[in-house]
């Protein structure tokens, strides 16, 4: 589905009347930018047009989607939209997420504080542990996703660090608003001084395996290179992907 307006209460912001969870139950977050052409997937031009680069972000955020669906059956399952959807669909494409997901939108101004509300919610509803989700990278193995909240059984914050110093999941049974105190955002220093606040705050970190998130072209080639050699891609990444090389996405400038 796309981001409705539909999709949430009429009369309040998602966020102030909604419980995310029934106490004791494990919470599964995904973050997403609303799909709209050129407001997502900005760097991946020239290589891309603002129309393509928002349809690679509907795909990879399906794929995410389906794969939480399909790795955490047990768990309470929402979406983040970053802003609450207009009541026209934008014209960037869908993103098709699995019936059981709730949505909501992400409230606050930077991403750390948009996170810290997602856990204090969480939390306030009963949550056992909760993990947020980015939707970049949706070739992540579902063991990858299943063992985050695994290591939430004998740790405070479980962390999955991407190649650009970032990460794709983090995840906590308990959360402290200086978590992300000083963190800067998109930069290759995130994740270490992510941990940094983690080890002042005396919590058990867990680091999970790293993987790449789909931010730059090199990204893109990646998986194209991947599918040229049989792997097996995920399913919208896939369709994408064909459908991309029948258009012929543009050169690579000289």
């Amino acid at each position: 589905m796309s981001p409705r307006a539909a999709d949430f209460p009429a009369d309040s912001p998602i966020g102030e009347s909604l419980s995310l969870c029934s106490r004791g139950e494990d919470c599964a977050i995904l973050f997403a930018k609303n799909p709209v052409p050129g407001q997502v997937k900005t760097r991946l031009s020239p290589h891309l047009t603002p129309e393509q680069a928002c349809r690679l972000h509907c795909a990879s955020t399906s794929d995410v989607a389906e794969l939480l669906s399909h790795a955490l059956p047990q768990a309470r399952k929402w979406i983040f939209w970053s802003e609450r959807p207009p009541v026209e669909k934008d014209k960037g494409g869908e993103v098709r997420v699995p019936a059981e997901f709730r949505c909501g939108v992400q409230e606050g101004g930077n991403l750390g504080e948009r996170m810290g509300a997602a856990f204090a919610r969480a939390f306030a509803s009963g949550a056992r542990g909760v993990v947020l989700f980015g939707s970049d990278s949706p070739t992540l193995p579902a063991a990858t996703v299943q063992r985050a909240f695994a290591a939430l059984s004998d740790c405070d914050l479980v962390l999955g660090p991407t190649e650009d110093g970032g990460y794709y999941l983090i995840g906590c049974r308990r959360f402290d608003e200086q978590l992300f105190r000083k963190v800067e955002w998109s930069t290759r220093r995130t994740y270490e001084q992510t941990v940094a606040n983690a080890q002042r705050l005396d919590y058990r970190v867990r680091a999970l395996e790293s993987w790449f998130d789909l931010d730059q072209w090199g990204d893109v080639e990646r998986l194209i290179a991947d599918a040229r050699r049989g792997h097996s891609l995920p399913a919208h990444m896939a369709a994408f992907l064909k459908q991309l090389e029948t258009e012929g996405a543009p050169a690579r400038p000289c």
